[in-house]
Parts: C-alpha cells; sequence; structure tokens
C-alpha cells in the first residue's frame, strides 16, 4: 500500500469536497493553505476554512494512524462573521477523524458532509443573493441546531439588522432573549451533553442504566446542598436539577447528575472523591479512565 503523509490525505479531504461541492462553477478559488473563497461585488466573502489536529501521524509499521480534519463555512463582511454553518461530531469536539481502518481517506465520511454544506451553505448563499429577508426567514435566531446536535447555524444580529425585515429582527431579539434564560441554556447545553453522552463509545451504557433513582438522589444531593452553603449553585444550576427530577429514561438521569457534580471546585475533598468514582464508572470505557 502507498504510504502517505497526514499532508496527503489533508489534500485528499480538499480535492474531494472542492469537487463534490463544484465549487469551481461556482466562481471560488482555492487559497494557498487550502481554504476556499469566494468575495462578492456587495462586500461579502464566502469561506470555507479548514483545521488540522497537531496529532495528526501516519505509522505503516504498526497499521495505526490519525488525522483529524475541522471546517467551518463563514459568510463575512470585513472582519464581522455574519452567518456560519459548521458541522460537528455527535460525540463532541470539532475534529473528524479522516482514516478508514485501512489508513485510507474516509469518502465515506465526506459523502455526508457533502449534502448538509450544499443544503445549509450553498444553497442558503443563493437564496441570500436572491432575496436576503427570504433567506433569513428560518434562521431569525442566534443559533440553530437539529436534535442529534450534528451541526449548528450561526448568525449574528448585525446580518439581520442589515438584510431582514424589522418583524425578523424582533423575532430574533426575543429569541436571543429566550437561549439567556436558565432554563434554556440547561436544557440546552445539559441536552447537548446528554446526547453526547449517548452516542459515546466510551461510555458504561450498563452501568448508567442501572442506577436507580434512590442512588442518584443519594449521590447528588449533598452536592445540591454543598453548592448551596457556598454560594456556588445558580439559576442554571437549578433549572438543570429541576430536568434531572423529572427525567424518566434511566441512563439520561445518570447523564444528567454527572453534568451537575462535575468539576466540584471549592468544595471539600471527599466531594472531589466522589466525583471521580462517579466519573470512572460512568466513563469505564475510556482509556485513560482506565489508567
Amino acid at each position: 500500500m502507498e504510504q502517505k503523509r497526514p499532508a496527503d490525505i489533508f489534500a485528499e479531504v480538499l480535492d474531494y469536497l472542492w469537487n463534490g461541492l463544484g465549487l469551481e462553477e461556482k466562481g471560488w478559488k482555492r487559497l494557498k493553505k487550502g481554504d476556499f473563497k469566494k468575495r462578492t461585488k456587495n462586500g461579502l466573502t464566502y469561506r470555507i476554512w479548514f483545521e488540522r489536529s497537531r496529532c495528526n501521524y501516519l505509522d505503516y509499521e504498526i497499521g495505526h494512524g490519525n488525522v483529524e480534519v475541522g471546517f467551518s463555512c463563514i459568510i463575512k463582511q470585513g472582519d464581522d462573521c455574519l452567518y456560519s454553518f459548521r458541522i460537528e461530531p455527535t460525540t463532541g469536539g470539532s475534529f473528524f477523524r479522516m482514516l478508514t481502518g485501512a489508513l485510507r481517506l474516509d469518502t465515506g465520511l465526506l459523502d455526508t458532509f457533502l449534502p448538509l454544506i450544499k443544503a445549509h451553505y450553498l444553497d442558503f448563499i443563493a437564496r441570500f443573493e436572491a432575496d436576503p429577508a427570504g433567506a433569513l426567514q428560518s434562521v431569525c435566531a442566534p443559533f440553530t441546531q437539529p436534535e442529534d446536535y450534528s451541526w449548528r447555524i450561526h448568525v449574528d444580529e448585525q446580518m439581520v439588522e442589515q438584510y431582514g425585515t424589522a418583524e425578523q429582527l424582533a423575532e430574533y431579539r426575543r429569541q436571543a432573549e429566550l437561549r439567556g434564560t436558565p432554563e434554556y441554556k440547561a436544557k440546552n447545553w445539559m441536552g447537548s451533553m446528554v446526547f453526547r453522552l449517548s452516542h459515546a463509545n466510551d461510555v458504561d451504557h450498563a452501568w448508567a442504566s442501572s442506577r436507580t433513582r434512590e442512588e442518584l438522589d443519594q449521590i447528588i444531593e449533598p452536592f445540591v446542598q454543598a453548592k448551596r452553603q457556598t454560594g456556588q449553585w445558580t439559576q442554571e444550576n437549578e433549572a438543570g436539577y429541576q430536568i434531572y427530577r423529572q427525567e424518566t429514561d434511566p441512563e439520561k438521569r445518570t447523564f444528567r447528575v454527572w453534568h451537575l457534580i462535575a468539576n466540584p471546585r471549592g468544595l471539600p475533598k471527599e466531594f472531589v472523591q466522589k466525583e471521580l468514582e462517579f466519573r470512572w464508572k460512568l466513563l469505564a470505557n475510556r482509556e485513560e479512565e482506565r489508567k
């Protein structure tokens, strides 16, 4: 098998996306560092930029390697980012592993990216150029995410203010205010964490799903009391705690407990030890937790 460097795999990623998205026919250019870019007459810049992990390597002697790449699709006006679309791994982080088990480019993974980039970025650009307000109608909020958290759209208020209608700007600001409430933050952040843990291979799912509510209450209640007494209990903590109380799925209840007890800064050492013990059991399949 031909032996390649991580830079060669990265170049293959760029070629595959460039050709698969048909960007050359749409007037885009490739920059020296690999990014894709297009400037418009109205002062906007479209850009797909890529980042490579510093941990990328290929070792054909042992048959192992790791080539990770992250990328974002943005619309800029000067130095201001008005719109961004980013595909994210369902287990968290910002990098995707580009190699198959045979140390070749995972074109199957890239094939899942192509329709998403076309639908939420290139097609959005086409709609925006034809009818700015019409294109913004479906994204009148600071952030838009699907239920599986696999991608995220961010729209800056400046974009809605400049290209949208008064009604759209009012809806954007209403959504921004809503997303600032403790209840929304707890639901969104905790929901993302729960989803990713539900799909993570390093979680001991059998252990998590077998914890009883009584057992979890015995773990979480001392943390709640200690944080309240030390002034660390926030409105978001309370909102997250109420979500935990209402959770009916045994496994998700366990995840929600860890979300609330994680990082017990400022608490006595016994709380730190309890959190570590809980984490070791929950993430029993994670290599660094086993060491």
